[in-house]
């Protein structure tokens, strides 16, 4: 006869669920959204299957939860990122302030960037759609930084901050893919000469 599972403590439906949440993200980190069914989640908390239930009624609103908790989570480290200015502060520096901040965010955090920057086997619609929010986020930080930096100069802010967007997101997948190769200190001894070059 099998051994009775062991009672769980009753914990209050918010702990529970960002238990659930907690152990959703790990298992798209470590298999992927196909391996993040109700019941692998169950088994990764050691709960039953209808406590998960209880916490989410289905797969989809449980995973648009997790994914609005992550995001919730990187736009404020990316409104953080986004250092306090002053009129005669130097764009170019709030450039590379905004580029280290965000590197070390990525760094501290790779889980919930993961989910942004690396979209496992499988992701559901919902997850681009809350990607491209954040992209658009990062797009006007990017574009309102670039217009300091550039002033009267003729430049298509669209097309530039297009292109360093896409570079920062590169470098991100980067400092997750291989975090001992590729390091904050490494990505901003890039990023300083290279935007140097550009605003030379």
């Amino acid at each position: 006869m099998p051994a009775a599972r062991a009672r769980q403590p009753r914990l209050s439906i918010e702990v529970r669920r960002e238990q659930v949440l907690d152990a959703a993200l790990e298992l798209i980190v470590e298999d992927g959204y196909a391996a993040t069914t109700m019941e692998a989640i169950a088994r990764r908390v050691d709960i039953a299957k209808p406590v998960v239930y209880n916490a989410y009624p289905d797969r989809g609103a449980l995973l648009t939860a997790l994914l609005e908790r992550q995001e919730s989570r990187a736009m404020q480290m990316l409104a953080e990122a986004m250092p306090p200015r002053s009129t005669d502060a130097d764009p170019t520096e709030a450039m590379l302030a905004w580029a280290h901040r965000l590197a070390t965010a990525v760094r501290e955090d790779p889980a919930t960037w993961r989910l942004m920057l690396l979209p496992a086997d499988g992701t559901p619609p919902v997850v681009r759609e809350h990607v491209n929010e954040g992209r658009a986020f990062v797009l006007a930080q990017a574009r309102a930084l670039l217009g300091e930096i550039f002033g009267d100069r003729e430049l298509d802010l669209d097309l530039a901050a297009n292109g360093v967007v896409a570079t920062a997101e590169q470098l991100g997948r980067l400092l997750i893919a291989d975090p001992e190769a590729y390091t904050p200190e490494r990505i901003m001894a890039f990023v300083r000469p290279a935007l140097r070059l550009l605003t030379a």
